[in-house]
């Protein structure tokens, strides 16, 4: 194939994931998952909607609560810090392993690849996580950079674990599954991000004598 062709089967790959995002919106799809919880089924629709879910843009929090409320606290955890490093290995495997081509994928692969170096992968994925990012834009930045799929995937356990716990938590003390709760109280979403945010003050600082060295000298 082109690669003319190879761009216009990639844009228009990326057209109809956009136009299915827009119909199967959290709003329109929960409803019906609601109708379903108390169903044998509901295993299977769980795994169907965390295989969905980078590619309809979801964050990973509602299907925490989701769990958190349907399985409760003690079972849900595990099940939902799984699934969350489950569902982020899809587009870290597509961007690690795909072959982008392109200026503007370029530019992105050498910033990822000189924040993970400058970091470390581990550290980098665990604060990447912390700091309320989109999940698919951690997880492609690690793919593009070549992140170790061991660093990949305890980087995304730790850096998620925070989240998971309070969603699990906020999900297993609803009394009904509404979507307009599944959001993480932003005191508690402050404080997650500032532990993420420590995590590269030494990194920053070593960089930032590095820079200044030469003027002084």
């Amino acid at each position: 194939m082109s690669h003319s062709r190879r761009r216009l089967v990639a844009g228009l790959s990326l057209l109809v994931l956009f136009g299915v995002a827009l119909v199967l919106r959290p709003e329109r799809v929960f409803p019906i998952v609601r109708d379903v919880l108390a169903s044998p089924w509901f295993p299977v629709v769980l795994v169907a909607l965390y295989l969905a879910r980078p590619f309809l843009g979801w964050p990973i929090t509602i299907l925490s609560v989701l769990v958190g409320f349907r399985y409760g606290f003690w079972v849900g955890l595990p099940l939902a810090l799984f699934g969350a490093v489950a569902t982020s290995l899809i587009p870290y495997t597509a961007a690690r392993y795909l072959d982008f081509e392109g200026r503007w994928l370029s530019r992105l692969r050498g910033g990822s690849r000189r924040y993970f170096q400058a970091v470390g992968d581990l550290r980098g994925v665990v604060a990447a996580r912390l700091v309320p990012t989109p999940a698919e834009a951690i997880s492609g930045a690690a793919g593009v950079a070549r992140v170790p799929v061991w660093a990949f995937v305890l980087g995304t356990a730790v850096g998620e674990l925070p989240w998971t716990v309070a969603a699990v938590l906020l999900g297993s003390s609803l009394d009904r599954f509404v979507l307009g709760a599944a959001e993480v109280d932003w005191r508690l979403a402050v404080a997650i991000a500032v532990a993420g945010l420590a995590l590269l003050a030494g990194p920053a600082w070593k960089l930032w004598q590095e820079w200044r060295r030469p003027a002084t000298e």
